[in-house]
């Protein structure tokens, strides 16, 4: 039994008639919030989505994230479609051709980022699909792991990716039909998301970013810091 669980234990003839808050030991990674943290600077571990067309800016981005990232990322790894794309050289990443088994993370105690880089995730073997399916859900949270995924758009997403994901980076997509799907996971419809870009999109390297990550103080941003306050 854990120290915390020990504490409580003690002290169960006092417990509340509520749900009380349990502290994870394989958690202590994790980051939130707080008064004056840099739009930037997104609480690890997140799963973001990063939907563009080619030469819109996702890479750019995501190297923004990770110069803010305080503390740094010890270890940025990247899976891309081009095995010998030399876009990622500057941050020292290491490209990898597939995904770690999930019992590869177990002992990892490095802050570290994973890029899945316009992937094509119908190519996947079905190993590869499992290995993704534990990176998003168990392996990010319990294995000291943030990801960031690019695409090209909606529809070429998998599943998992879209289920888990709580930062969303949107350029503005040829067919706005396809941002119905981000609308279930964010709670925006598509008549928000149309008057969303047409009010404050004016560039084709513009984008909107939906956070979603806990206690968020920026949940709508136009380019990571021009905070939108309203939708109406």
């Amino acid at each position: 039994m854990s120290k915390s669980m020990k504490k409580v234990y003690k002290k169960k003839k006092k417990l509340p008639k509520k749900l009380l808050f349990i502290p994870s030991s394989d958690k202590h990674f994790h980051e939130s919030w707080y008064e004056g943290r840099d739009e930037l600077n997104i609480p690890h571990p997140w799963r973001g989505v990063f939907l563009a067309k080619p030469n819109a800016g996702k890479t750019a981005t995501i190297k923004n994230i990770i110069l803010r990232a305080d503390p740094p990322f010890e270890s940025i790894l990247v899976m891309s479609c081009d095995p010998n794309a030399k876009e990622w050289e500057d941050i020292g990443a290491e490209v990898i051709n597939e995904l770690p088994p999930p019992e590869e993370w177990s002992e990892n105690e490095e802050k570290t980022l994973v890029v899945l880089d316009d992937i094509d995730f119908n190519e996947m073997d079905r190993e590869q699909k499992h290995c993704l399916d534990r990176l998003c859900g168990h392996n990010s949270t319990h294995n000291n792991l943030s990801l960031a995924c690019c695409a090209q758009d909606t529809f070429s997403l998998c599943p998992i990716v879209r289920k888990c994901s709580n930062l969303w980076c949107i350029w503005k997509p040829s067919d706005m039909d396809s941002l119905k799907t981000i609308g279930r996971r964010t709670g925006y419809t598509s008549k928000q998301f149309d008057q969303i870009f047409k009010q404050f999109v004016k560039d084709d390297h513009d984008s909107i970013w939906i956070d979603t990550t806990k206690n968020t103080p920026y949940p709508l941003r136009l380019n990571g810091y021009k905070i939108i306050l309203s939708t109406e």
